[in-house]
Formats: C-alpha cells, sequence, structure tokens
C-alpha cells in the first residue's frame, strides 16, 4: 500500500521542487529518515511548527503516562483473573479414560480444549482428524508476557498430560513483537519461536508412509519401500518458525505453485507472520478467557445472515424456473390432455361398452359379428366410423 502524501509534498511537486518523489513516474523515493532530515531543516525556524511539536510531546508525555497506568490495572486484575482460571482447570480434570495406557485430559468434559479450539474461526480449518486425539490431551492454555510493559512479546503455552505421542508436557510457543514506531501506537509481530516437538516413534501426525517403489531395478521386481511424507496438521501450521531469517513453509511454497502465486516471499512471510500473531491475540484475548462459551457455541459467530442468503438465493432460483414455465405452461397442459385422451381411445372396450356398441350397430343395420369375426350381414363401415359412442 503506497504511503499518503502529505500536503507539503503535494504541494512540492506541483512548484517543481520535489526532490526524488515523482511516485509512479519513475523517480525512486528517498528513504524516509533522509526526508526525514530535509523536513527538520526546512520547518527549523517555523514558530508555528516548533509551538505544534512542543504540544505533541506534550500529548507523547501524556499517552506514555496512560500506558504505564494501563498496565498497572491489567496486571492488578490479572492477579485477579488468575483463581479464576486455576478453577476452571481443576473442574474440567476429573477423572479421564485410559488411552494406551495414559490418562487423557479434562476427564469431567473430555475433549475440551479440542472442542474449543475446533469452534473457533481462527483454529477450525487447521485441525485435522488424525489431529484430534492428540488434542484430548490438551490439559490448558495460558500466556504470559516477556517484559513487565507487554511491549518485547508474549508466550503461548500449551499443557499436554502425558500421551503416547511426544515426550513434551508443555509446548511454549514465544511471540516477539516490536512497536510500529514512535507515533503509532501499534506492536508488530517481527518474529515467531516454535518448539521442538519430541515425537516417539511412529506417532509423528504431521506425516503419514506412503508405499514407494524403489527405482533402478531394471527388470527384476523392484520392492516397495516405506516413506514418510508430511501431511497437513495442526502440530505442522501452528508450531512453525517464522521470520526473516526463516525460511518460508514447504506446505505454503507448494500453496504459491498450486495457485499461481507471484508474490515476493518477504511478503508471503509477513502474511504468514501477520496471521500467525492475529490467531495469538484472539487467543490471549477471547478463546482463552471465555473458553466455555466457545466449547458450547455461545460465542461462534452466528450464521442466520448466510442462512438468509441462501434462502434468497433459492427464492429467486425459483422465481426463475416459475417464469421459464409460464409460457409453456399452458402448451404443456394441453398437450397433457392431448396424451390422455389418445390414450383413452386406444384402450380396448370393456365387455359392457362392446355390448353397447354391438346394439347400437344393428340399430343402424349392422348385424353382430359371426363367432369367427366375419359380419353376418350389413355393410362393414369404414375403420374412420368406428368410434365409440
Amino acid at each position: 500500500m503506497s504511503r499518503k502524501r502529505s500536503g507539503e509534498e503535494v504541494a512540492q511537486e506541483s512548484s517543481g521542487k520535489g526532490r526524488g518523489r515523482r511516485g509512479r513516474t519513475g523517480l525512486v523515493p528517498q528513504p524516509r529518515s533522509e526526508r526525514a532530515a530535509e523536513l527538520e531543516d526546512e520547518f527549523a525556524d517555523n514558530p508555528v511548527v516548533q509551538e505544534l511539536r512542543r504540544l505533541d510531546d506534550e500529548y507523547l508525555l501524556l499517552q506514555e503516562l496512560q500506558r504505564v497506568e494501563r498496565l498497572v490495572l491489567d496486571r492488578k486484575f490479572a492477579q485477579r483473573y488468575a483463581p479464576i482460571l486455576e478453577r476452571r482447570a481443576q473442574r474440567l480434570a476429573g477423572q479421564g479414560h485410559i488411552f494406551e495406557g495414559h490418562r487423557v485430559a479434562t476427564g469431567s468434559i473430555p475433549g475440551f480444549w479440542k472442542t474449543v479450539l475446533q469452534n473457533t474461526d481462527e483454529f477450525q480449518e487447521d485441525i485435522e482428524e488424525h489431529d484430534e486425539v492428540l488434542l484430548d490431551y490438551l490439559r490448558d492454555i495460558g500466556h504470559e508476557y516477556l517484559d513487565d510493559l507487554g511491549l518485547t512479546g508474549f508466550k503461548l503455552i500449551l499443557y499436554f498430560e502425558p500421551n503416547p505421542f511426544f515426550t513434551n508436557t508443555e509446548l511454549v510457543k514465544v511471540y516477539h513483537t516490536e512497536r510500529k514506531g514512535d507515533f503509532i501506537d501499534q506492536l508488530d509481530c517481527v518474529r515467531i519461536e516454535a518448539p521442538k516437538i519430541g515425537w516417539k516413534p511412529g506417532k509423528n501426525v504431521t506425516v503419514e508412509l506412503v508405499l514407494r517403489k524403489s527405482k533402478g531395478a531394471g527388470k527384476k521386481k523392484s520392492k516397495a519401500r516405506r516413506e514418510e511424507v508430511s501431511r497437513p496438521s495442526f502440530f505442522r501450521t501452528f508450531f512453525r518458525n517464522l521470520g526473516p531469517d526463516e525460511e518460508i513453509p514447504e506446505e505454503e511454497l507448494e500453496d504459491m505453485l498450486d495457485d499461481e502465486y507471484e508474490e515476493d516471499t518477504q511478503d508471503l512471510m509477513d502474511c504468514l507472520l501477520d496471521d500467525d500473531y492475529q490467531q495469538a491475540i484472539a487467543l490471549q484475548h477471547n478463546i482463552i478467557p471465555h473458553a466455555i462459551r466457545w466449547f458450547t457455541g455461545a460465542a461462534c459467530e452466528d450464521d442466520e445472515d448466510e442462512d438468509d442468503d441462501d434462502e434468497e438465493e433459492e427464492e429467486e432460483e425459483e422465481e426463475g424456473v416459475a417464469d421459464m414455465l409460464d409460457d409453456s405452461a399452458v402448451e404443456a397442459a394441453e398437450e397433457a390432455r392431448r396424451v390422455a385422451s389418445g390414450a383413452s381411445r386406444s384402450t380396448p372396450p370393456s365387455p359392457g361398452e362392446a355390448r353397447r356398441s354391438g346394439g347400437e350397430g344393428r340399430r343402424r343395420g349392422k348385424g353382430p359379428p359371426s363367432v369367427d369375426g366375419a359380419e353376418a350381414s350389413g355393410t362393414p363401415d369404414k375403420p374412420s366410423d368406428c368410434k365409440a359412442q
């Protein structure tokens, strides 16, 4: 996204005094620090600008005071939140069932955290069927700040019961953040550190074993060999290192090729960082505190709007079909009546109808048919005159 130009830059360009700022006309914009230095020199003797800067300095000091007081208030309430969350964890613990010699977590509500994550927009598409049995061992989720002011980042902690899949009892994911600028009250995530998972032999849910034929066997019958290949998994997508010094994950590169995505890899890494950071923020501020609301579905987005849209589309389709049928409805009805009429003509007469027809024929001077089907007397009628009366 291009930076919005200030009124001063527009004025410089219109007067022909702009320095290296022709936007799309060809000249490369100057570095931000160089432009800032030039502007400082230009306004050094402007009394109005200097006065406005002093006012802004006062505002910045007050803003910093607000940030500190807000931090103190947050810490105060965090101490009051903690016992509530601890009681929740104790209530969930219960007595879980045993699976492969290990007791699953949240015995009072088995699979509690698995269901919570599956009911959120942020995580529901990341959890695969083969992840579910492992998430049954997820006991709790917490978070901690890296510094007192909460400016350098935080860590998410996923607590697991001992399980048959990996040796970790905690998976700690660290988010490193920085202030976007002195005058922008916003934190950007610049790096994510994911833990190394100690998978037990044959229990890594992020891979699957496939049979592949050995190459170069010539005419001899080649033997199939087992090979591990990666597959989609919550434990692959959520636990990966991201940042400017990290490689683009393999699965993301495959998506780029499939979608013919031609964006720069650094831009892609920035997008991955931001998406992951937004997941963590939602987990930290919304999902963890109100987990029971996500479990029951009370916090899930209402699908009524989508249902209304679907109903409107169905009604429009039905109206369109009705319009198409209106022009041919009468013709179709008439055709149906003609078919029905033809079917009735081709139906053999019942015995009673035959007798009535025979009697009527005798009144017209025709004799009854003989036993062998020949006319006894009278002149045979033309086929076109043989209609049921």
